[in-house]
C-alpha cells in the first residue's frame, strides 16, 4: 500500500487510536440505564434520560499514513505521524464503509518512541474524539486510550476505544462508551447536515 510523504513500512494509530469479521453494534447486552433521581421530574427534551452504554467494533483502512521529520533531522522530539482513512464493518455479513478516521501523534519520549496521541472518529450518529499516550509509534502494540466526547448521538459520550494494529494499513477499534444517547431516526439528518448557524447583524450593516 503506498502513503504520501515519506515511506515507512509500519503505521499506528492515534489513540485512538485502526480483515473482516468486525461488526458495528447497537446497544450492548449489558445496556445500564441511568437511575432516576428525581422521578417527578418532566423528562428532558433532548431524550438523554435513555441513554445507555453501547460497543461499537469497527476496522479503520488507512488511505494516509505520513511521519513528519521536524525540528533536528531524524528522530527527535515534536516529530509527528499523521494518518486517515475509512472505519469498515461487515454487520450482517456484508462489508461496508460507516464512517472515517483522521488525527495524529506527536513524539515525546524517544526512548520508548512516544508520545501524545489523538483522532477523531466519524460516524453516521456523530463524531467519537479519543486522546491518549502510545509508545511504539508509529507501530504501538494493543493499547488502550480514553474517549473523551463527541457530537451527536456521542455529544455525552465517554469510555475508552482499544486499538489494536493488524496490518501497517489496517487497525482493529473497539469502543466501549458509556452515556451513549440512541439513535433517533426521526432526526431527518446526518452530523454532517446541522443547520448553519445564523450570524447576528452587526450595527450599521
Amino acid at each position: 500500500m503506498s502513503f504520501a510523504g515519506r515511506h515507512f513500512t509500519t503505521l499506528a494509530i492515534a489513540g485512538l487510536g485502526c480483515c473482516a469479521g468486525l461488526t458495528l453494534i447497537g446497544p450492548a447486552s449489558a445496556d445500564v440505564v441511568p437511575p432516576q433521581t428525581a422521578p417527578a421530574a418532566a423528562p428532558r427534551p433532548d431524550n438523554d434520560s435513555s441513554a445507555k452504554s453501547r460497543v461499537i467494533r469497527v476496522e479503520a483502512r488507512l488511505s494516509v499514513g505520513e511521519e513528519l521529520d521536524l525540528g533536528a533531522a531524524g528522530r527527535s522530539v515534536g516529530d509527528q505521524f499523521v494518518f486517515g482513512g475509512d472505519l469498515t464493518s461487515t454487520e450482517g455479513g456484508e462489508e461496508r464503509v460507516v464512517g472515517s478516521i483522521d488525527g495524529f501523534c506527536v513524539i515525546t519520549d524517544l526512548e520508548r518512541n512516544a508520545g501524545q496521541c489523538a483522532s477523531t472518529a466519524v460516524l453516521p450518529e456523530g463524531q467519537i474524539t479519543v486522546q491518549g499516550r502510545q509508545a511504539g509509534i508509529p507501530a504501538p502494540g494493543p493499547v488502550v486510550n480514553a474517549v473523551t466526547g463527541g457530537t451527536g448521538a456521542f455529544r455525552r459520550a465517554h469510555g475508552q476505544v482499544t486499538q489494536r494494529v493488524l496490518t501497517p494499513a489496517t487497525w482493529q477499534l473497539t469502543f466501549e462508551l458509556l452515556d451513549v444517547s440512541p439513535h433517533r431516526p426521526e432526526d431527518g439528518r446526518g452530523p454532517d447536515e446541522a443547520p448553519t448557524p445564523m450570524h447576528p447583524s452587526l450595527p450599521g450593516k
